[in-house]
């Protein structure tokens, strides 16, 4: 049995259908076909309403029509009709609100939930019925097997070896946590329909102020055996399917992996390399367009370059996130990701792993995907050094790639982008140098390029200034108030590469007067930590004091995503600050996984290895809405992201292995879509004023962990970058088959 069951639209006049779009969070739990036709009914019919099973106890009926157009809800007058005669009356009622998708004209749909308790259970097995107050009686049943969304898996799976873990809990919105006891769970074995193991919940939270929930944990991590499984508790129902098996991620590597090659600008993706459905024969922005110098770089600090301010052509490289710009600084941080892995486990990244036209030439194919990109940097770059830092059209485009009519205008030459430029290229040249020794000296060369422009021009824009776009241009700033750490990165990356002392002194001037924050990811505007494990992982002789700091971040970035992972009720790697929570820092949590192995590496420790094994749960399906956020896989995934190559396809659904950004706190009202999803928020967004500061504040707020709507006018929630596509695919790629931590450790002890 699904979570939803679709019931009769309401009665209502409204807009057409065409285009409404709706998410997976409309309402939880109901599959493709079933918004399918919410979607044809929720403008033509006016309301629709939908009922969800959340318990033997609990039910939530949902209304879902325009905003300011969806009738209230008579809860109090519901009756349960049981097959007795007897008519029972809710003992609670709960209400919420939420934006859960937006129409053809980008006009706001709500979903009022409604939240029934019911003292005695719904017997398993008998039909009762649900009567409203205008008298339609509406039939439900519950059976063990429901698939609630009380209990949340990862939707994809485990490794057999792993620690696995899923929760138990729901919310009834203004009624607070529903009731669940620490009660045992069972793991069947959906095949034999048999127990394959039993344990005892545990008590995690009694009102976790994240979700709303009553947290309980059900750790499994003893059954080993491969299979297909649910999880099943008395009264509660069942979770989503899963599967244990030693590769239960490698589909995961492959399809966010892709996402690169799709994102691909200059060349045809051809059906014989496509995804089914997503080919774009006509390849990219049309070659004439790429690019023009924008008027600005005229006239800013570091000028046009040697080459002068005429159109230039620009070759290659992929689309950042959602639309079809390319920013260097933003690029970069994915040679990290690679280069890091590759560090750690090379042999599990091979030649044909993603099914790219490359495949059989002997090179890894995200080595080859890097390539092709680094086709796009050489071209940003001037014979001077200098480095372009952005190619964009001057407005978001509203097509596909190679219906664009504009030119696409480069930005201007900046410091961070070139320090970034240098140090990417520097990764790209010592990795393929065993593969390709031209390329790799022709990149290198590049590299020095750069850093020997860094070291005779002014800094652009200045130490503690960001960039801001000039008038009329609306691509991304990627603004960032300090370009020491990219100088850092550059400096550590061209020492670890070439080994040359110049590089070995830029890096010991630099180090000190750098900030470093290791509890940062790696980003277009936090690079320190990248410049860490390079400076740990260069040969030849380092300054003790200098090494000890590096060795020092590493390991805390690692333990420090372990400790807060331990210490959260769904056992996500993320700060421990509510407010915080935005731009993918729970929905990714696989960002966690990159650096507790590399902590991993360098000590040994045990419980950093497992603590990467269980950071895919929270992104795959054990978390508060019972979603996957990645496109694609699980029971229940987004379908909306804001990717402008699934918006303007044929393609009813989206590119497979988008992982969007999930939740996020409060999203800034800079659109009419972004303020009314703050305002619809129901209990409210924000009591107690805009910085909350205790758990009872987050409380009576709507969740921080429930605050996602599947909706592609919302980039803070379902818009990611390549950085986050490199971040999360190495992650699977690391975890796709068993054995990572012993490969780890024979590497690292060849290095001690």
């Amino acid at each position: 049995m699904l979570l939803g069951t679709l019931l009769a639209a309401g009665s209502g006049s409204g807009a057409a259908a065409d285009g409404a779009r709706l998410g997976v969070t409309t309402p939880l739990g109901l599959d493709p076909e079933q918004l399918r036709q919410m979607q044809a009914q929720v403008f033509a019919e006016g309301a629709v309403r939908a009922l969800e099973i959340r318990s033997a106890h609990a039910l939530t009926l949902v209304v879902t029509g325009p905003d300011g157009e969806s009738p209230a809800l008579d809860a109090e007058r519901i009756r349960l009709l049981r097959s007795d005669g007897t008519a029972q009356a809710p003992a609670r009622v709960g209400r919420d609100r939420q934006i859960i998708g937006f129409d053809a004209e980008a006009r706001a749909i709500v979903g009022n939930r409604a939240h029934l308790f019911f003292d005695t259970p719904l017997t398993p097995g008998t039909r009762h019925q649900l009567q409203l107050p205008d008298g339609t009686a509406l039939p439900l049943g519950f059976a063990s097997h429901s698939v609630t969304g009380s209990i949340q898996a990862s939707q994809v799976g485990y490794a057999p070896h792993a620690p696995k873990r899923a929760f138990a809990g729901n919310w009834l919105g203004s009624a607070g946590p529903l009731p669940v006891a620490p009660t045992r769970f069972d793991v069947i074995d959906t095949n034999s329909g048999q127990v394959a193991f039993s344990g005892a919940a545990e008590l995690i939270a009694a009102h976790d102020p994240w979700s709303g929930n009553r947290v309980l944990s059900l750790d499994f991590s003893a059954l080993r055996r491969p299979g297909r499984y649910r999880i099943q508790m008395v009264g509660l129902g069942a979770s989503d399917a899963f599967t244990i098996a030693e590769d239960v991620y490698a589909p995961l590597y492959r399809g966010v992996f892709r996402l690169f090659f799709h994102s691909r600008n200059g060349m045809p993706i051809d059906a014989r390399h496509a995804d089914p459905g997503h080919a774009r024969p006509q390849g990219g922005v049309p070659s004439a367009l790429d690019g023009v110098l924008h008027p600005s770089v005229q006239d800013s600090a570091l000028g046009c370059g040697s080459r002068g301010c005429d159109r230039r052509e620009v070759h290659g490289g992929w689309f950042d996130a959602g639309d079809y710009g390319q920013y260097v600084a933003n690029a970069a941080p994915v040679w990290f990701s690679v280069g890091a892995a590759l560090d750690l486990a090379p042999a599990r990244f091979g030649d044909g792993d993603l099914g790219i036209p490359e495949r059989g030439n002997g090179i890894p194919d995200v080595l080859d995907e890097l390539d092709w990109s680094m086709r796009w940097l050489l071209a940003m770059q001037d014979p001077d050094g200098g480095v372009h830092f952005r190619i964009a059209s001057e407005r978001w485009d509203e097509s596909l790639p190679h219906r664009i009519t504009k030119p696409r205008l480069i930005g201007e030459r900046t410091t961070h982008a070139t320090a970034s430029f240098a140090a990417a290229a520097a990764i790209h040249a010592r990795l393929m140098q065993p593969f390709d020794g031209a390329r790799a000296k022709q990149v290198l060369a590049a590299a020095e390029a750069a850093w020997r422009f860094i070291e005779s021009h002014p800094q652009w824009p200045a130490e503690g200034e960001r960039y801001r776009n000039p008038p009329g241009m609306h691509a991304g700033e990627y603004a960032d108030a300090a370009a020491i750490d990219n100088r850092l990165w550059a400096a550590a990356e061209l020492l670890r590469t070439t080994g040359a002392e110049r590089y070995r002194r830029a890096y010991a001037a630099l180090a000190p007067k750098v900030t470093i924050d290791p509890t940062n990811p790696v980003s277009y505007d936090k690079q320190a930590m990248a410049a860490l494990w390079a400076y740990v992982m260069a040969d030849g002789a380092k300054d003790p004091a200098l090494l000890k700091q590096a060795r020092n971040a590493v390991l805390e970035s690692g333990r420090w995503r372990a400790r807060m992972a331990a210490q959260h009720p769904w056992r996500a790697p993320v700060h421990h600050h509510i407010g915080f929570v935005g731009w993918g820092s729970f929905a990714l949590s696989t960002r966690a996984t990159l650096p507790l192995l590399q902590a991993y590496a360098l000590s040994g420790e045990p419980e950093l290895l497992d603590w990467a094994w269980q950071s895919p749960t929270p992104q795959l399906g054990g978390n508060p809405q019972a979603l996957c956020y990645v496109t694609g896989f699980g029971a229940r995934a987004p379908r909306w992201p804001l990717s402008k190559l699934s918006q303007y396809d044929d393609n009813p659904e989206p590119l497979g292995g988008i992982p969007v950004l999930g939740p996020h706190w409060h999203v800034p009202a800079v659109s009419p879509q972004m303020r009314s999803l703050n305002a619809a928020y129901d209990p409210p967004s924000e009591p107690g004023g805009r910085r909350p500061e205790s758990d009872a504040d987050y409380r009576r707020a709507y969740p921080a962990l429930r605050r996602f709507t599947d909706a592609d006018y919302l980039p803070h929630m379902t818009e990611p970058t390549v950085a986050d596509y490199a971040a999360v695919g190495v992650a699977y790629g690391l975890l796709r088959r068993p054995g990572v931590g012993e490969e780890i450790r024979r590497r690292f002890k060849q290095r001690d």
